[in-house]
């Protein structure tokens, strides 16, 4: 996915909340956004590469405030609130038929989606989460593609791509349904620490690395996925699989023009630009195959 205009101040906005988060030091905040704007005005122009720019702009943060996981109190904070509401939700699926008990899945993990902190015009949750659960559930799906992603992952190779910690515990219930209808599961992590995204260490510490077939990891601290970074049997599975599940927007935004076949994104529309460009409105919860 390309760049737009709004990108910009987006970018700069998150780098400025990360050092915040960071450390309390003026002075450091404010090398920190004199690097984002400097990466910027070197490589920000029309047409420059969504998730590179992304990419470039957070680690030089990154090093800048010499932080390598500045996310870590609220990556905690998400996957307390996440853990308190699954009985939940397990109660809600239990007691729904199959497909609806799938579908219930889908959402659960799209509202999961919204622990993604920082991004501009987005508000994360943390009050009274299970109150905004509710409503959540209630707004259900905007577009809904579950039907047809079940039809797919039945008895089928699924690659699934996960985002967000908290998000993750939301997608533990979706990879049972998963693995109920006979699927094999190929679960993908982020290689190394990156905004709140989940690393091997969390699904090792939560027990899904025994609950899938096998975990890869995209090799780098990219935002999203980097093919260029990727290692090589991630690049084979991303050509092999019968679905790929992408999480997020992040994973939309690298992932969405390079042509793979049977991509399921789920994820929450957080900004104008993705929104437009998956076919949504901002605000919308996204369940979308692309065959």
């Amino acid at each position: 996915m390309k760049t737009s205009p709004q990108c910009a101040p987006c970018l700069l906005n998150r780098v400025l909340y990360e050092a915040e988060l960071s450390t309390k030091d003026p002075e450091l905040r404010f090398k920190a956004v004199q690097g984002g704007l400097e990466f910027l005005k070197e490589n920000f122009y029309p047409g420059a590469d969504a998730i590179g720019i992304s990419t470039g702009i957070h680690r030089k943060a990154y090093t800048i405030l010499g932080d390598k996981d500045p996310y870590r109190e609220l990556k905690a904070l998400s996957n307390k609130l996440a853990m308190e509401a699954v009985p939940f939700v397990r109660q809600q699926m239990a007691e729904a038929k199959p497909e609806e008990r799938f579908r219930l899945a889908v959402l659960a993990t799209i509202i999961g989606n919204t622990f993604d902190f920082g991004v501009q015009g987005h508000d994360v949750e943390t009050g009274d989460f299970m109150a905004f659960y509710e409503r959540m559930v209630e707004q259900g799906l905007d577009i809904d593609h579950t039907a047809e992603i079940r039809k797919l992952a039945t008895n089928s190779d699924v690659l699934y791509l996960v985002d967000n910690c908290g998000e993750i515990y939301f997608d533990e219930l979706l990879i049972e349904e998963l693995k109920a209808l006979g699927a094999k599961i190929t679960l993908v992590v982020r290689g190394e620490y990156i905004l709140t995204d989940v690393t091997m260490e969390d699904v090792v510490r939560m027990g899904l690395d025994k609950k899938v077939d096998r975990v890869l990891t995209t090799g780098s601290n990219a935002v999203g996925v980097s093919l260029e970074e990727a290692p090589a049997e991630l690049l084979k599975a991303l050509q092999t699989s019968s679905l790929i599940i992408s999480k997020g927007m992040a994973n939309y935004e690298s992932l969405g023009d390079c042509g793979f076949k049977n991509m399921a994104y789920l994820l929450r529309a957080k900004c104008e630009t993705v929104a437009a460009a998956i076919g949504a409105r901002k605000g919308y919860n996204v369940a979308k195959l692309v065959q």
